[in-house]
């Protein structure tokens, strides 16, 4: 980290360069239960250090050595705010201090502090680690007390949350995105909702318009050669047309189409005879078609509306859909 020249190079309230924690003056004389302590920090998974209440690292465990690159045996016994030149390459107070002097935690600033009892933690980002990428570090600190509740120290967990803070912003940002698309979605639907209806709008009116004028311009003719002189077949045809035409401007053919649009054209146009009451040999005769052929349009028509097992007459559930 570019830190370790300054930290083995003396410096005034600096001392004992190149020792370790149960070489330093004094040692013997700290409570047992901190002497423990000291040993059970070496072999945690958290980078943790500890001084004692003048400021001096008494403590700085195998994690802390690898996340910064100092060895413990050049930064015992230093003090002087030695421990933050790792991470913010000057000597400056931490969360450490904040747990020997809580008095003095106004005159810190960090992205995030929290209280609670006599633990002190922050989420903060430090720009000078990792060759100047940065890192986001989750800190905790609490102070030190002898049997006799007396400030002995105060002792810092450091965990590097970068990871776990990218993996955040991604899911943030997928978050984000996921609003956007759903809104765009959204949007898109109203728009599609208003094209439909403005389709129905259109096809109920271009539906009328043709009912209109079949009853207006084609029908009243047809009444017209009606009266004239015609032959029988002529008035079978007639009549067919007649009926055709009707069937338009009525809700037969549509509801059939709509409801039953996997019927063919010769099928909707037998079932439009046989709900008019012709004849099985009535509706060959005006198709010119084989009785058998309508027989047989017959069983498809009733195995395609769903009654080919049902007692129901054919002619009368035609009726029903209109």
């Amino acid at each position: 980290m570019g830190a370790e020249s300054r930290i083995s190079g003396s410096h005034k309230g600096d001392s004992l360069s190149g020792t370790s924690a149960t070489d330093l003056p004094g040692i013997d004389t700290l409570p047992s239960r901190l002497r423990r302590l000291i040993d059970v920090i070496d072999f945690l998974p958290d980078a943790t250090f500890v001084i004692d209440n003048s400021g001096k690292v008494i403590a700085w465990n195998q994690t802390i050595e690898k996340m910064t690159g100092i060895p413990k045996r050049e930064i015992l016994g230093k003090g002087d705010y030695i421990y933050a030149v790792p991470f913010y390459g000057k000597r400056r107070p931490m969360l450490i201090d904040i747990a020997l002097n809580p008095e003095a935690a106004n005159k810190y600033r960090y992205d995030s502090f929290i209280r609670d009892g006599d633990v002190f933690s922050i989420e903060t980002f430090v720009p000078t680690v990792n060759a100047g990428q940065g890192a986001y570090f989750s800190c905790s600190s609490s102070p030190l007390h002898d049997s006799a509740k007396n400030l002995i120290g105060a002792i810092q967990s450091v965990r590097d949350i970068t990871n776990h803070r990218k993996l955040e912003e991604k899911l943030y940002q997928k978050e984000k995105d996921f609003k956007r698309k759903a809104s765009q979605l959204g949007e898109i639907n109203t728009a599609l909702r208003v094209l439909i209806k403005n389709s129905d709008e259109d096809r109920k009116k271009l539906q009328n318009d043709i009912q209109v004028n079949i009853r207006k311009f084609i029908l009243p003719y047809l009444n017209k050669v009606k009266k004239g002189r015609l032959d029988h077949d002529q008035k079978a045809y007639l009549e067919l047309i007649e009926s055709s035409l009707q069937n338009i401007v009525s809700p037969f053919i549509t509801n059939m189409n709509s409801a039953f649009n996997y019927l063919t054209p010769m099928e909707i146009n037998i079932a439009t005879l046989i709900r008019e009451g012709k004849t099985g040999k009535e509706i060959a005769s005006l198709l010119g078609i084989a009785y058998k052929t309508v027989e047989t349009h017959r069983y498809k028509l009733r195995m395609k509306l769903g009654i080919q097992n049902e007692k129901i007459n054919l002619r009368s559930f035609l009726i029903s859909i209109a």
